[in-house]
C-alpha cells in the first residue's frame, strides 16, 4: 500500500493547473527598426488594467519615448529602472521575486512589506510611498542592447571606462567563441528568469536581416548568433513591427504587428485566441483582450 503524503519540499513543489485556465500572464517580444514603436507599444500595457503597474527597464536610454506620449495615457503608472550592467539586471530580478510575494495581498503586513521594498530602491523613507506598486508587467527595453551589454562585461569593458585609453590599447581584447558561447548561456539565463516570474513580461529588440542568392531579405530579431532563434522559444508572442509609406496628407505612418509568419519575417503565437496573422495600429489593450478572450 502507498502512503499518500501532502508534505511537499520547496525544491520539488509543483501546483496542478487546467490548460482551461484564464491568461494570467503574457510573454512577448516584440522586433523591429529604431523608431517603429516598440517601446511605446509595450509602455501601453500601463493602460490595460490587468497589466499595470509598469516596471521598464531602460537598458538603451528610451525613456524620452514615453514622455508625453500622447499614445499613453497613464504614464504615471510607469516606473523607469536604468540598467547598465548585468549585475543590476540580477538585482532588480530579486526585487521582482520579492515584491510579487507580496503583491496580489491586501494584508498590513504586505502593504508594509511592498511599501518597504519600494523606498529602498526609490532611495526615500517608507512615509514618502503613500500607495505602493503592484507591478504586474515589466519591460525589458532592450534585447539587443542588453546582448552588446554583457559582451562589454565579459571583456572587462563599459561605457565608463576611459575612451581615450580603450581606443589607444592594441591589446583591447575582442570577444572570441569563448564570449560568445558564454554570453548565449547568459542572455538564455536572464530572458528564463523573467519569463518565469509571476508577471508580464514584455521585451523589445531591433530588427536583424539576411539575404538568400536571389538578394531576398529575411527578417528576424537583432541578437547574436543562435540567440535570435533560440529567444523566440522563450515567449508566447513574437511580433514583426514594421511602419508602412506615409499617406498622402497623413504626419504619421501606419504600423502593423505581425504575430504569424505570413511574409519573410520571424513571428509567432502559442495563443489560439488571437485571429488573423496581425493588429494594425497595436497597443497593448487590444493584444490583451484578444489574447484573453
Amino acid at each position: 500500500m502507498v502512503e499518500v503524503t501532502t508534505k511537499i519540499s520547496a525544491a520539488t513543489a509543483f501546483q496542478i493547473t487546467s490548460v482551461e485556465d484564464e491568461l494570467e500572464y503574457l510573454n512577448m517580444l516584440v522586433y523591429g527598426i529604431p523608431g517603429s514603436g516598440k517601446t511605446t507599444l509595450l509602455a501601453s500595457a500601463a493602460d490595460v488594467e490587468e497589466m499595470a503597474d509598469v516596471l521598464m527597464l531602460d537598458i538603451e536610454s528610451g525613456k524620452l519615448t514615453i514622455k508625453d506620449n500622447k499614445r499613453i495615457k497613464h504614464k504615471n503608472k510607469i516606473d523607469v529602472v536604468r540598467v547598465t550592467s548585468y549585475k543590476q539586471l540580477a538585482e532588480v530580478h530579486k526585487f521582482l521575486q520579492a515584491h510579487c510575494r507580496y503583491r496580489d495581498l491586501d494584508t498590513p503586513e504586505a502593504i508594509k512589506k511592498l511599501t518597504d521594498l519600494e523606498a529602498k530602491f526609490k532611495r526615500v523613507t517608507p512615509d514618502k510611498i503613500k500607495t505602493p506598486r503592484r507591478y504586474r508587467t515589466v519591460i525589458m527595453d532592450s534585447l539587443s542592447e542588453l546582448d552588446a551589454l554583457c559582451i562589454y562585461e565579459l571583456l572587462g569593458l563599459s561605457t565608463d571606462m576611459d575612451l581615450s585609453e580603450a581606443m589607444n590599447d592594441g591589446d583591447m581584447e575582442v570577444a572570441q567563441f569563448a564570449e560568445y558561447k558564454k554570453n548565449n548561456q547568459i542572455m538564455q539565463l536572464i530572458v528564463r528568469a523573467y519569463r518565469d516570474l509571476p508577471i508580464n513580461a514584455l521585451f523589445s529588440c531591433h530588427v536583424a536581416y539576411t539575404q538568400n542568392e536571389l538578394k531576398q531579405m529575411f527578417y528576424s530579431p537583432s541578437l547574436t548568433g543562435k540567440l535570435r532563434n533560440q529567444v523566440q522559444g522563450f515567449v508566447d508572442l513574437v511580433g514583426y513591427l514594421k511602419v508602412g509609406d506615409l499617406p498622402d496628407g497623413k504626419i504619421e505612418a501606419p504600423r502593423r504587428m505581425y504575430f504569424q509568419p505570413v511574409g519573410k519575417f520571424d513571428a509567432k503565437s502559442r495563443l489560439a485566441n488571437l485571429v488573423g496573422s496581425y493588429f494594425d495600429d497595436p497597443y497593448m489593450k487590444d493584444i490583451w483582450k484578444a489574447a484573453s478572450a
